[in-house]
């Protein structure tokens, strides 16, 4: 046989073969177990496909019991039994061989700039959510299984320290990457953050992160400072005068300290969840407020007037320091120890619940640090921290930080004052073979006083006090598992317990009051008082919070697919155990003489007696990144389920982002979240009411003759049933791009959202028929009264209820330029526009019916229209950074481009009106010249009295010096220009957009 015969023969041989092998490779196996030992697995493949396994029965346990179902070709089934078993499957010829799964190693070392390690350098294996401690060379190792992970991202934090990531490729077994170096912030480095980022790596698309760098550069005296930096914020200056709620992507009116407050934009920083740490701080057991039954959600609140300086700009509001049916006051946190904080404003991760308007992450670390000293002093607040992180090598990391905080609102009277003082405790440890354990402790307590004191000029001056001590203790722990399905097993607990005072008190000067503390219905007898006393308001709280969150980690493989599985569950008892509204009916805090008295009175309630709130969760999401055409789809994908009371809410969430090009990224995101209601909403306590039936009142010697006068009156009780309650929910669309071109960054969000079912009061009213009371003609009667007929009253009362949908659209933009070396100068742009749509449950108006008329309007019904606002703000930064000088100068100019709501003039033209018996009266055509209800109608000139004319500008200014390594120096101004441009509303009001300029130093000294 020749030689090519040969080769041809062999060739079809090969042929013929490979054929063999597809064919077996391609034939389909059924292969089903439940509960079977593996041994008899493994037999089911062999009869099937004609191949057989090779094992030591000594290194692999074939006893072990497992499920599987799957139909596929030979190695999806041997894939699949991989991911079951986590045994390395490898096939040679016509035999499959078993062995253990290898480990690899990843291993590295951080950094100082002198090539020192730096010890307890918080390291995060992003794959499989591992955090490790380094050691005290800086060294740190990672185990992982090798046949499963191609590639690592890795993050590398440390309080002080300039943070970085990285990914590094794997290969074989032992992968050492080279130092890395961490380097100490300082602005004399080359590369320093300026402004918030993004991140594919962040908890959703449209995150925004903010590092260390841009805390300490921005003077923050709270968190709400730093929330300028959102794509869309209105820059306020910064001061710790009013409260502060985190609003994020709403264009409804702010939750500022007014006792007025809006209930959409309550309902929108309610729902906005602020995670320390890992868990939520909550406020569901705030019960600071007067009875909402009463007042209703937004006028419940204790308030009163801050100054009484002419020309003052507090000088007519009627402040409140409480922030009840909100969210927390983020006035509390002071910024000193944050290593980093992220903005999810968009569609965040499954494992965050009871939340619908997005996230705040704050993250802090402990580890070794300076002592270091830092001094803000403002116009109008003074600033101290002081904090030090200590090595025990032995026992883990300690830092310790504490800070006190001073601030008026106006410094001439000093009238108005906040004060803050806080301190911290937080220990980093480690234990287990390599480390496998992390733990970090923290304890924080915190005493925050915001006082009015008596205006001395002023006899009718009230003194409030709205005060909070607070202690939380918190764990989160992380074990590493370097073996099996699971990576990672996480644990945060935090327990929270807070005392909140709310105190006014007032100087009533007045002839006679008349009161009564009956609570049950019926006719009951007043009381006369001396009309001389201290009113006091009294309101004691004491939330307590216990949260705990379990998180699991696991990673399998589908085909060339890392999957990494993120799955736990949640936990949280919120009660108020405080004595609650403390009223002393012989001090009211209103008039209660008959003539001119509100019928809706305060009675003591005690809200340790509600029973607590409980919520329970389970969520479970998938993390892969997937190749299309050589470029990176990169998915999360999960759903989670919350229990609160006996209602169940499903949450679907996902994002996906995909490569388009290397410098173009694509997103789209989608997901629901609910917001269980707050204690206050669900018990708010009975409305009582009075209802005056006679009064005879006699005097002897200019004073009431008690044992001569009577005053009968009725006592009704309303306890309002809010079980019906549901849960708030939100569902939300996004869009968004990144592009990254020579150090070019732009990135834009689209996003659509509708809030469901928010937590509003609605006033309605329940018409009474009593007796009708006359004085006796007989003077000489044993009773001075004789009834004669009946008469009817009117209650009135607010209930709450889950309101209609709100809708919300806008647009985020940032851009960002490399530095122009001539100048050394970057720019950065910011700018969102934001469009609200919604319509309110009821739009009532009352008014006071000061004359005999009857049927006079007391309260008119308006048409409830959907309002559509729409708000649009951007900023212009130039950044000029010197490494050389260490110095850095950021110049802002912000633009308030539009602040307009759209109304029509048919708005303020009632349909109808409540007169004071109750009955209601439909208005079919307004008839101005009607004196039962002509006053009620509202001008067009009010109606439209928010819209902004045109568009204004404003200046602010930070410079950054570093003296030397240990001392900083920076200086903060905002209005820089002193421009306070003016506009007339139409009700002939005068607005200044613009705040006054306010100026700020700060030093920072490390030792």
């Amino acid at each position: 046989m020749s030689s090519k015969s040969i080769n041809r023969s062999a060739l079809l041989l090969g042929v013929l073969l490979s054929f063999q092998v597809l064919v077996v490779d391609a034939q389909q196996l059924k292969i089903e177990s439940k509960n079977q030992p593996l041994r008899s697995v493994l037999k089911q493949i062999e009869e099937k496909s004609g191949y057989s396994f090779l094992y030591d029965e000594s290194q692999i346990n074939v006893e072990r019991r497992i499920n599987i179902e799957v139909n596929g070709a030979l190695p999806q089934v041997l894939n699949q039994l991989e991911q079951l078993t986590y045994l390395k499957l490898q096939v040679s010829g016509k035999n499959i061989l078993i062995s253990k799964a290898s480990l690899g190693v990843l291993s590295g070392r951080v950094v100082d700039e002198n090539g020192q390690g730096i010890p307890l350098v918080t390291v995060h294996l992003k794959e499989l959510n591992q955090y490790y401690f380094t050691d005290n060379n800086g060294s740190f190792k990672f185990q992982f299984p090798a046949h499963r992970l191609k590639s690592a991202n890795l993050q590398f934090s440390m309080i002080g320290r300039q943070g970085t990531s990285m990914t590094t490729v794997l290969n074989g077994t032992n992968n050492a990457i080279a130092d890395i170096i961490l380097p100490t912030l300082s602005v004399g480095l080359e590369e320093i953050a300026v402004t918030p980022r993004t991140n594919r790596r962040l908890e959703s698309n449209s995150s925004l992160y903010i590092n260390r760098e841009v805390i300490e550069q921005s003077g923050a005296l709270s968190i709400s400072d730093l929330l300028s930096l959102i794509p869309g914020q209105k820059i306020a200056a910064p001061s710790l005068q009013q409260v502060q709620q985190a609003n994020l992507r709403s264009a409804t009116l702010g939750t500022n300290s007014f006792s007025n407050k809006d209930p959409f934009a309550l309902n929108n920083s309610f729902g906005v969840a602020l995670i320390m740490d890992g868990i939520a701080l909550s406020n569901n057991a705030n019960m600071q407020t007067l009875n909402a039954g009463i007042y209703g959600m937004g006028n419940s609140y204790v308030s009163g007037k801050i100054s009484g300086l002419s020309g003052s700009d507090a000088s007519t509001d009627n402040y409140t320091g409480d922030y009840t049916f909100g969210g927390t006051d983020l006035r509390q946190i002071a910024t000193d120890n944050i290593e980093s904080i992220e903005i999810a404003a968009g569609v965040p991760s499954v494992k965050y619940g009871d939340m619908t308007n997005g996230a705040i992450i704050i993250n802090r670390i402990a580890g070794k640090t300076p002592l270091n000293f830092n001094v803000q002093l403002r116009d109008n607040a003074t600033v101290y921290g002081v904090s030090k992180g200590i090595d025990t090598r032995k026992f883990g990391a300690f830092t310790v930080g504490g800070n006190f905080t001073r601030s008026f609102e106006d410094n001439r009277d000093k009238m108005k004052s906040y004060d803050r003082v806080g301190g911290n405790i937080m220990w980093s440890t480690f234990a287990g073979k390599e480390k496998a354990f992390t733990n970090t402790l923290s304890i924080d307590y915190g005493r925050n006083m915001d006082k009015v004191r008596r205006d001395s000029d002023d006899p009718t001056a009230a003194v409030m006090r709205f005060k909070s001590y607070n202690f939380a203790i918190g764990s989160r722990a992380n074990y590493r598992i370097d073996r099996g399905f699971l990576s990672n097993i996480g644990l945060n607990v935090r327990y929270s317990e807070t005392y909140q005072n709310t105190y006014k008190e007032q100087d009533v000067n007045g002839t006679y009051i008349i009161y009564s503390d009956a609570t049950e219905i019926g006719v009951h007898q007043g009381q006369y008082a001396s009309g001389i006393y201290q009113a006091v308001t009294n309101i004691e709280g004491k939330p307590i919070d216990l949260t705990a969150r379990l998180d699991l980690t696991g990673t399998f493989r589908t085909g060339d697919l890392l999957h990494q599985v993120n799955f736990g569950s949640f936990f949280n008892y919120s009660k108020n155990i405080g004595k609650g509204q403390i009223v002393d009916p012989s001090r009211p805090r209103n008039n209660t003489i008959a003539a001119n008295a509100d019928i809706r009175k305060e009675r003591y309630y005690d809200v340790s007696r509600i029973h607590g709130q409980q919520q329970l969760g389970f969520y479970a999401e998938d993390l892969f990144t997937a190749k299309i055409a050589e470029r990176d789809l990169n998915v999360r994908i999960g759903t989670r389920l919350d229990k609160f009371e006996k209602y169940l809410t499903f949450s679907p969430r996902t994002n996906i982002n995909y490569a388009i090009t290397p410098a173009l990224t694509v997103g789209v995101a989608y997901g629901w979240a609910s917001k269980a209601p707050a204690l206050a909403q669900l018990y708010p306590g009975p409305v009582f009411y009075e209802i005056p039936l006679f009064q005879h009142t006699a005097f002897n010697g200019g004073s009431v003759d008690e044992a001569n006068s009577l005053y009968l009156m009725y006592v009704d009780k309303f306890t309002p049933d809010n079980s019906k309650l549901k849960p708030s929910l939100s569902e939300q669309l996004e869009f968004s791009a990144t592009y990254e071109y020579k150090d070019f960054k732009w990135g834009v969000n689209l996003y659509h959202k509708r809030n469901y079912r928010d937590v509003v009061t609605v006033n309605s009213f329940e018409k009474i028929v009593l007796d009708k009371y006359n004085d006796n003609p007989d003077p000489n009667a044993e009773v001075p009264y004789i009834i004669d007929g009946t008469k009817q009253y009117r209650l009135s009362r607010f209930e709450f209820m889950n309101a209609d949908d709100k809708r919300t659209q806008g647009i985020e933009f940032m851009l960002s330029t490399p530095k122009w070396m001539a100048i050394a100068t970057s720019f950065n742009l910011r700018a969102g526009l934001t469009k609200s749509t919604y319509r309110p449950l009821q739009n009532m108006a009352t008014f006071p019916n000061n004359t005999d008329n009857p049927n006079r309007a007391e309260s008119a019904i308006y048409p409830t229209q959907r309002r559509t606002t729409t708000v649009s703000n951007a900023a212009i930064t130039s950044s000029t950074h010197i490494p050389k000088a260490k110095l850095l100068i950021n110049f802002t100019t912000e633009f308030n481009l539009m602040n307009k709501t759209n109304t029509d003039a048919s708005d303020g033209i009632p349909i109808g009106y409540y007169t004071q018996d109750g009955a209601y009266h439909a208005i079919d055509n307004f008839d101005r010249d009607n004196v039962n209800y002509a006053h009620t109608l509202k001008p067009i000139e009010e109606i439209n009295n928010q819209n902004q004319p045109a568009v204004y500008t404003n200046f602010h200014l930070n410079v950054s010096k570093e003296i030397s390594k240990r001392l900083s120096l920076a200086f903060h101004v905002y209005n820089v220009f002193n421009y306070r441009p003016q506009y007339k509303r139409s009700d002939n009001s005068m607005i200044i957009p613009n705040g006054k300029p306010t100026y700020g130093a700060q030093l920072r000294l490390k030792l």
